[in-house]
């Protein structure tokens, strides 16, 4: 039997990478997926691709007003919410002294604001339901930050930080929150980076993993349907580290 059918879920930064990923595979696994992203015509496409199984839903994930229209949409269309993965995030990248305040101001309305306006509304939701399971991506860049990644690792730093009070806040509801800090991943955004740049793959950074290589999207699938599923129904509150070993070595 599917692991998740007869689920409800919404999934956030749908329109790609990982998010996406994480809306076939739900689907595949028998859940109905509202997608919830900026960018409406690569949720058509996810849209046409998950059969019925999947609802494209445009929604500005930075702002309460539509983030509450996402999740209305998703509750008159499948009845109710069980699972919230928090994907949506708005990547600033450069020196500190490069950094602008509206560019701040966007990574933290999406990635921290975003996060517990969705929580907050999913919470409402599955409590309904007796129940359900929140994951929000963050990164291994919140545990060793590189240059170039000040605003990125507070934002993730932060997802890190939600998880935990999630978790206290929302376990007498018998909801779990749960976070994975995934890294380096060879998304299409990675790939694209690796094709214009030979160099990009055998960096230090990455070279000297205990691995020794890139993680794929589907390993993180695999460890967020993990956090969804009663087989992780002990664990919360956690930061699941799936780097390939980077942050130890």
């Amino acid at each position: 039997m599917a692991e998740l059918e007869g689920k409800v879920a919404l999934v956030t930064g749908a329109a790609q990478g990982i998010g996406a990923a994480v809306a076939r595979r739900f689907a595949s696994e028998g859940a109905r997926v509202a997608a919830v992203d900026l960018q409406a015509g690569p949720l058509a496409s996810l849209e046409r691709e998950g059969s019925g199984g999947i609802r494209g839903v445009v929604a500005d994930l930075g702002r309460a007003d539509q983030i509450e229209r996402a999740f209305d949409a998703a509750a008159a269309e499948f009845g109710g919410l069980d699972i919230l993965v928090n994907c949506a995030v708005f990547r600033t990248m450069g020196p500190l002294d490069e950094v602008e305040e509206p560019a701040v101001d966007l990574a933290l309305a999406v990635g921290v604001k975003g996060y517990i306006l969705c929580a907050r509304r999913a919470a409402r939701e599955m409590r309904r339901r007796g129940g359900g399971a929140i994951v929000s991506m963050s990164s291994f860049y919140s545990i060793t930050p590189a240059k170039g990644r000040v605003v990125y690792a507070a934002v993730k730093g932060a997802v890190n930080a939600l998880t935990r009070a999630l978790a206290v806040e929302l376990a007498g509801d018998g909801i779990r929150a749960n976070a994975v800090a995934a890294g380096p991943i060879m998304t299409e955004r990675r790939q694209a980076a690796a094709d214009a740049d030979p160099g990009y793959t055998s960096a230090e950074r990455y070279r000297s993993m205990p691995m020794g290589r890139f993680g794929r999207t589907e390993e993180v699938v695999e460890a967020v349907l993990y956090l969804v599923t009663p087989r992780s129904s002990f664990l919360t509150g956690q930061t699941v580290v799936l780097d390939g070993g980077l942050t130890i070595s």
